[in-house]
């Protein structure tokens, strides 16, 4: 009979302390299914950490050639109002 299937890490945490003998089988397998529950937590969270990982990096490139083409054409603008300057210097 296992005293800790379809229960999580809350619900173990209340029987294991209503256990009155501590080093028995129940005990145990409870200490051992909350250790277990909290890896499986542990590596949840892990995972969902790299996937947003993933998809901040997509954002950063996304981002990083959108300002490269920004500063593409400011630096064009920059040259043409230059340019506009200059004429305007020289008919003057």
């Amino acid at each position: 009979m296992s005293y800790v299937a379809g229960k999580d890490k809350n619900q173990l945490l209340e029987d294991l302390k209503g256990t009155a003998q501590v080093g028995s089988q129940v005990h145990e397998q409870q200490k051992a299914a909350i250790i277990v529950r909290s890896v499986e937590d542990i590596e949840h969270s892990i995972n969902l950490l790299a996937q947003q990982l993933q998809e901040n990096a997509k954002s950063s490139d996304s981002l990083g050639k959108k300002v490269f083409w920004l500063n593409g054409i400011l630096a064009i603008a920059t040259v043409v109002g230059a340019i506009a300057t200059v004429v305007m210097a020289i008919k003057v």
